[in-house]
């Protein structure tokens, strides 16, 4: 049954009669601990390198040892083997020695997280973790929604300050930091790969995982009540949500509810990961930007171009759910520049209303073409010139200065090509037939005369597009989108455009023909589909007439990663591939690779031809040491790379 004792009861209970003289984030207040002064230190063995290894931490809290059993999971990573709070491995899912404390999202060991005795208090009288004070224990706060713990919180909040000094309004104090400081709360994206790796469906698997976890219920944040205790297990991350949210997994009878937004006033149980540098891995490349995917802003449409001072320009959007990613409710891109080659960069400026679009250079004149945002602001095609260098662009406000083509368009960093004197850009509109993804888009040709102002709309003519048609494939294809400016051989202008289909083991490229005066598109089934490596996903093809090949980085997916996931999904390897004819292509050289399909991710890449060498700019997912890409698909990176003597890979393979 619940106790509700006052403050006097409490410190006698849970404290021996000591008087609390401070409170730090690695000082840890559990109902068998009785801290006595202001140390604390911690040691430890690492568990083996093999799934299953143990080993243990052990934290010494102002004079009382703490012994935690690690594992090292199905992830690689090492976990606490019980939770936070709790001083034995779990026998059973329904352990009651093994439960542990109970958080509310944001809080440090202070007292509330106890749960015998429990101490709590109706009313949140602290509005965020810097309004606590940190002289006295604190009671668990419970009070009727909205006014809940941190209901005023937003998705860019953390749980991660390591010491007192460095809690803010927006960053509480990490629990696990009592361990030591490769410690910390696992964020969202890493309870997902525990997950997933340890093939936990249920509150059952869950504890007969490496990690043994337990089903100790949650304290209700609204009543203060206890909440299926024995049945299900409630597990924060460190991952904050809007609204006055977190994100959290639940383990229920027969079922896993993973990144689940529940309130921050609610108790749950905190499972510490060990996130040192044993759990990264260095990002491949240069990083020009990183946003953590804890913020929920992810990074897009990477493009690159090389401008004739020697300078490197390149840019990216950004997408996802924060409002952070749309200022004004307006999509932006960001334009970096680097002076070295790539080895340093820095931002020069952001574009409102810019959004899947492209860097080129035409006649000697800098350029971004794409679309102005979402579809519910009509998406439409714009383009802006700078004429000094990247720093200031013009404005697309109407018909002759940008503002090309209103309606519902869809796009990425493609290539741009002059051939027959004229410069000619794919893209799709989004008024197809259906509203599902890749069957809404309608590829078409965007062209103008190259010697034509390409700021003025009436410069521009648009081919009539093309919709899906589900009988193509014999009914497998889905749809195409994000297509290529190519010339063939023939000197024939194509449109060759990403396949989307559900297919686990086969990737086809179509091929659209374009008139010379880029009125018409037309497409043969029987003919206009053709192998390509990793043309399921976003690619850009460009030809060498060094070479006389036509030269593409693509996520090319070797065969072990076959018959797992449509390949659409597979993202985790970037290679250079080439062709003499477009139809029969080679993979010349694996650029970058990680075995994980997951949580990594090159993808998107736009490239330039640099002498004998490519530069590239990538849309990256990868290890951060602040929980990782959210998915393979979702990049906290923007990464620059290299490409050496790209043309000497071909004879070398």
């Amino acid at each position: 049954m619940m106790m509700k004792r006052n403050l006097s009861t409490f410190l006698l209970a849970a404290l021996s009669g000591a008087s609390i003289l401070g409170w730090s984030c690695n000082t840890i207040l559990s109902q068998e601990v009785q801290p006595l002064d202001s140390t604390t230190s911690s040691m430890e063995l690492l568990p083996g390198t093999a799934v299953g290894d143990v080993g243990w931490v052990k934290t010494i809290a102002h004079g009382d040892t703490i012994t935690y059993t690690t594992v090292r999971a199905a992830d690689q990573q090492v976990w606490l083997q019980h939770n936070l709070g709790s001083r034995q491995v779990a026998i059973a899912s329904d352990d009651t020695s093994a439960y542990g404390d109970l958080y509310q999202w944001g809080r440090s060991s202070d007292g509330h997280q106890v749960r015998n005795p429990v101490y709590q208090a109706a009313g949140v009288p602290y509005a965020d973790p810097a309004a606590i004070p940190i002289a006295t224990p604190q009671p668990f706060f419970y009070n009727a929604l909205p006014h809940t713990w941190w209901a005023t919180g937003t998705v860019t909040d953390r749980w991660a300050a390591v010491s007192p000094q460095t809690v803010s309004s927006t960053n509480g104090c990490d629990p696990c930091r009592a361990l030591g400081p490769e410690w910390r709360l696992p964020y969202n994206t890493e309870w997902g790969r525990l997950i997933k790796t340890e093939s936990i469906g249920n509150a059952a698997q869950a504890f007969l995982s490496n990690l043994k976890i337990v089903a100790g219920g949650h304290i209700n944040g609204v009543n203060g009540a206890f909440f299926r205790i024995g049945t299900r297990g409630y597990y924060w991350s460190g991952t904050a949500s809007s609204d006055g949210k977190a994100i959290a997994t639940h383990f229920w009878e027969s079922s896993v509810l993973p990144s689940n937004a529940d309130i921050r006033g609610n108790g749950f149980s905190v499972r510490c990961l060990r996130a040192g540098i044993d759990s990264e891995t260095a990002v491949p490349g240069t990083v020009i930007a990183h946003t953590p995917a804890y913020k929920r802003i992810y990074i897009g449409s990477p493009s690159i171009v090389k401008l004739a001072n020697g300078d490197l320009i390149a840019s990216n959007d950004f997408f996802g759910p924060n409002s952070e990613a749309r200022p004004d409710g307006k999509s932006f891109t960001r334009i970096y520049r680097s002076t070295d080659q790539g080895n340093h960069w820095s931002v020069v400026t952001d574009l409102s209303g810019q959004f899947m679009s492209g860097l080129f250079l035409h006649q000697g004149t800098l350029y971004i073409m794409g679309v102005s945002g979402g579809y519910s602001n009509g998406n439409q095609v714009v383009i802006r010139k700078s004429i000094d260098n990247g720093n200031t662009w013009s404005l697309p406000t109407g018909d002759h200065n940008g503002l090309l083509r209103s309606g519902k368009y869809h796009t990425a960093p493609t290539p741009v090509v002059v051939h027959g004197g004229r410069i000619w850009r794919a893209m799709e509109d989004a008024l197809g037939p259906s509203t599902v993804f890749a069957k809404q888009y309608r590829a078409l040709m965007m062209s103008a005369p190259a010697n034509s102002d390409l700021l003025d709309s009436s410069s521009w003519i648009v081919s009539n597009p093309l919709a899906h048609d589900p009988t193509y494939m014999n009914g497998y294809f889905w749809g195409w989108l994000e297509g290529n400016a190519v010339v063939s051989a023939a000197g024939q202008l194509l449109n060759v455009l990403r396949v989307h289909t559900f297919s686990k083991n086969r990737e086809q490229a179509a091929f659209v023909q374009v008139s010379s005066d880029g009125t018409t598109s037309t497409f043969n089934p029987s003919s206009g589909f053709s192998d390509m490596p990793g043309s399921m996903k976003k690619f850009t093809i460009r030809y060498d007439a060094t070479s006389n090949r036509y030269w593409t980085l693509a996520n090319y997916v070797p065969n072990q990663f076959h018959s797992i996931v449509p390949l659409d999904q597979i993202r985790n390897t970037l290679a250079l591939c080439s062709s003499a004819d477009l139809i029969s292509w080679s993979v010349d050289s694996v650029i970058v690779q990680h075995p994980d399909i997951y949580l990594h991710g090159y993808q998107y890449v736009d490239w330039q031809f640099d002498g004998a060498d490519i530069i590239a700019v990538s849309r990256t997912s990868h290890e951060d040491g602040q929980g990782g890409a959210a998915n393979h698909h979702d990049a906290n990176y923007l990464t620059f790379h290299r490409v050496s003597n790209f043309r000497t890979t071909r004879n070398n393979n």
